[in-house]
């Protein structure tokens, strides 16, 4: 076929087996469904099932309807010429006296089958290079389905057929080689045995087995495989099993789930139609509701359920089931639940496939003591774990540290933990929610629950102190990946840090830890709080933790809360005063904070003059070459007090005395602050060039670390550079970059005065509505805050002459408009959302 034809299938929503192939050609020939079932050696019920999928795949509701359709995709040949005859009937799979015997025995499937169209594709060819190829994975994730479809794909590749063979029933692992034959029709010889008798009928076939659930009877079909291939070189067998058969040759294929959509985007409802998930819940949901069907209001909701099950088909199956009687919103809701909620299996299926807590138990009973003990304590993890945390958390209580590698490689090979491979990285496990769920409750009937969690917290508490100022920028950088991955794991160990206290400072210890490194501003408010509020109920906490915690949480509460910040402060100092001579280090550093509260978070550099006057009196007391990095902090304070005007040529030099200290401790992080005053210092003295250099060393520095506060402020200063020098595409970059930042945190100073640059920009590229907008919003933001403004971005300033001239009308009208936005209408407005 040349690269401009199209392939017919591409314009089905899935392609067509071989059977609907042959049923659509008869179909064509004008015959009806119980024709088609007589000359097919089918049940009439079988073929009525295979034209309703039919029908589906094409969009069609009638047999007419699915001819012309067929006629217009060239599956029937083009409309000039006859349908084509069908290809020859696969006989049915029950032998009859004058039928040749069958090609096969695949049960009919009476539900559709979604997505797995890569996975087929890729199976198709590794039964095509290996002749044993293993399915493994979770139960429930579809591996017999896959197995299925794939068995289905190959039929026309296999002389002899394709055979399926059944083991979920069985218990006696004697009895598999029965199984099998029983499978192709053989019976017991005589005086022979059963084992001869098989590898002798399969010895020269051209033939694919399919074994399906081997787990419970992993021994005896890893024996019986090993021999069948061994005797019958033309036979291949797919077999589908939780974990692999252990046979020389074996290709495992690890089974994902089916895809999902994140819920945390809002994706058009076409696009959620892309993932098997969701049209595989939709069509289960319309087996018990025919009017389901996705819509705004639900595909949210269903959206969450296909994530919250991880895409497990079961699961998906389970939950679609229980629209008859809740909306997917209250679902979504129940999912805590998982194992009461999704009972719902089939009645006619085995009673360990008739819940999700029996599938996974069934998994779960298969397993050693120690895969039990490993796999229980795993479940205190959030967001998976390395092999590191895995050992210090889960060992102890006849599992040590050097004995959890293998029952994990183990649980890995048993679908019951997931290792992702990520290529640079080190290989994190975790397990699936429903397993999550089902071995917590595991982990909290054997009364181990509070052990555990306590193990989890003492790990990520001793993993967030550790000291990275003297690691190298490589060896930081891979720290800070480390970090990121922990994210959620730090969030519960700091939950239960405030729930056990047992350990009463393990909480406040682990918030001081994470300072500077929460995702958002009232993420790290709200733990500080936390802190302060078990402080003052615990006097037996430390006094230097608990003015630490006051220290920290002053300056990232001032940004929405600057009388509390000060109150804060203050009390750091007056704690740190009270440890007496032991505690002057500490004080001097808490003195350094109260300077920069009233400097920088209250814009009050008079009342800041007193705290950092003291802190450099017990600096020189102390010795400032002991103190080096109080030394180049105090040097920034001086350069951000002397950063005012008559002073900015002193402001440099400050500066630059506590970037060659800060640079001479191997801190690169404690030069962005000086580095910041040194470029607003040239700016302010006309010196916009020199002043773009520096702040182009300070985007550099920042973009280095963790804080996420100076990101926009620096991008921000930035894009002002870039409009003194009339450079307004860059400027607009900038200022758009910082102001996207900014409302993330949010920082509604930094949003409102990015909002006054864009104006400025925007008057400056000829758009003078847009510009009065923007100014609008950015003076009612500011307003709101009871700040100065950072910039002039009135009117008069941006549009001089405006009230004269024939615009100044639409231009007010605009300004109003600006000023009567919310901060997150003027944020969309101004990035043109």
């Amino acid at each position: 076929m040349s690269s401009r034809e199209r392939n017919p299938a591409e314009s089905l929503v899935e392609p067509l087996t071989r059977r609907e192939h042959e049923i659509l050609g008869l179909l064509a020939q004008g015959q009806s469904a119980p024709e088609i079932a007589q000359q097919l050696t089918l049940a009439l019920s079988s073929v009525k099932w295979h034209i309703q999928h039919l029908y589906g795949k094409l969009g069609v509701n009638s047999k007419r309807q699915a001819v012309a359709r067929a006629n217009a995709l060239g599956l029937l040949g083009t409309p000039s010429q006859p349908p084509a005859a069908p290809s020859e009937p696969i006989p049915s799979p029950v032998a009859r006296p004058g039928v040749p015997d069958p090609l096969h025995n695949l049960p009919v499937q009476v539900t559709r089958f979604f997505g797995r169209e890569g996975e087929i594709e890729q199976l198709k060819e590794r039964l095509a290079q290996d002749r044993l190829v293993i399915l493994t994975g979770l139960g429930g994730v579809g591996k017999t389905r896959l197995s299925l479809r794939v068995a289905e794909a190959v039929l026309g590749d296999y002389t002899g057929g394709v055979w399926f063979v059944e083991l979920a029933a069985l218990t006696d692992p004697a009895l598999v080689p029965s199984q099998v034959a029983g499978s192709l029709g053989l019976r017991d010889e005589p005086g022979r045995p059963l084992i001869d008798t098989l590898t002798n009928f399969l010895r020269d076939r051209h033939l694919l087995l399919v074994l399906d659930n081997c787990e419970h009877l992993l021994q005896a079909c890893a024996r019986l495989a090993d021999t069948l291939l061994r005797a019958c070189p033309r036979l291949s067998l797919l077999a589908c099993s939780r974990e692999p058969l252990g046979v020389a040759g074996e290709a495992v294929f690890p089974v994902p789930s089916l895809p999902f959509p994140d819920p945390g985007q809002a994706l058009p409802l076409e696009r959620l139609g892309d993932y098997a998930s969701v049209r595989l819940f939709a069509d289960r949901a319309r087996l018990v509701r025919p009017a389901y069907r996705l819509a705004p209001h639900n595909a949210g909701a269903v959206a969450h359920i296909c994530q919250r099950v991880d895409g497990i088909p079961l699961a998906i199956e389970m939950a679609a089931a229980r629209v008859n009687i809740l909306t997917a919103e209250q679902l979504a809701a129940r999912l805590d639940d998982a194992f009461r909620l999704l009972t719902s299996g089939s009645r006619t299926a085995l009673p360990r496939q008739q819940t999700l807590r029996a599938t996974i138990d069934w998994s779960y009973q298969l397993l050693s003591d120690p895969e039990r003990r490993l796999l229980q304590r795993l479940a205190v993890f959030a967001g998976g774990c390395t092999l590191e945390a895995a050992e210090a958390v889960c060992s102890g209580d006849g599992l040590e540290a050097g004995q959890v590698l293998d029952p994990l490689a183990s649980l890995v090979d048993k679908s019951m933990v997931v290792a992702d491979h990520r290529p640079g990285k080190h290989t994190r496990y975790h397990l699936l929610e429903m397993v999550r769920q089902f071995t917590r409750e595991k982990l909290e009937a054997a009364g181990e629950t509070a052990h555990a969690r306590t193990c989890h917290r003492d790990y990520f508490l001793k993993f967030a102190e550790t000291d990275t100022s003297q690691l190298q920028p490589d060896q930081r950088a891979t720290w800070d990946q480390k970090y990121k991955a922990e994210i959620e794991n730090l969030r519960q160990a700091l939950e239960w840090s405030f729930s056990d206290l047992s350990d009463v400072e393990a909480g406040p210890r682990l918030v001081i830890a994470l300072c500077g490194r929460w995702l958002s501003n009232k993420e790290g408010v709200d733990w500080h709080k936390r802190g302060v509020a078990l402080c003052q109920s615990h006097p037996e906490i430390s006094a230097r933790l608990y003015a630490a915690l006051l220290d920290n949480g002053s300056h990232l509460i001032a940004l929405d809360d600057p009388p509390t910040a000060l109150t804060w402060a203050k009390q750091a100092v007056e704690i740190n005063r009270g440890l007496g001579p032991d505690g002057q280090e500490t004080l001097m550093g808490s003195l350094l904070g109260l300077g920069w509260t009233y400097m920088v978070d209250l814009d009050d550099a008079e009342q800041a003059l007193a705290p950092y006057a003291e802190a450099e009196a017990i600096l020189q007391a102390l010795g400032p070459e002991r103190y080096q990095e109080a030394l180049a902090c105090l040097e920034s304070a001086k350069a951000q007090l002397a950063n005012k005007p008559g002073r900015y040529a002193e402001a440099k030099l400050y500066a630059s005395e506590a970037i060659r200290l800060y640079e001479g401790l191997g801190r690169r992080g404690g030069c962005l602050d000086p580095q910041i005053i040194l470029a607003s210092a040239c700016f302010d003295l006309g010196e916009v060039d020199q002043a773009r250099v520096h702040f182009l060393e300070a985007l550099h520095l920042v973009d280095e670390s963790d804080d996420v506060w100076h990101k926009p402020y620096v991008r921000r200063w930035l894009g002002m550079a870039d409009l003194r020098l009339g450079n307004l595409d860059r400027a607009l970059e900038y200022c758009q970059a910082g102001l996207r930042q900014a409302a993330a945190l949010p920082d509604h100073n930094i949003v409102a005065s990015c909002l006054g640059l864009l104006a400025g920009i925007r008057a400056g590229q000829g758009q003078p509505m847009q510009a009065a907008r923007l100014s609008g919003a950015a003076q009612a933001l500011y307003a709101k805050q009871r700040r100065k403004p950072w910039e002039n971005s009135t009117l008069d300033m941006l549009l001089p002459g405006w009230r004269e001239g024939p615009d100044h009308e639409p231009i007010q009208a605009a300004y109003k408009a600006g000023q009567a936005m919310t901060s997150e209408q003027a944020v969309a407005y101004a990035l043109g959302n």
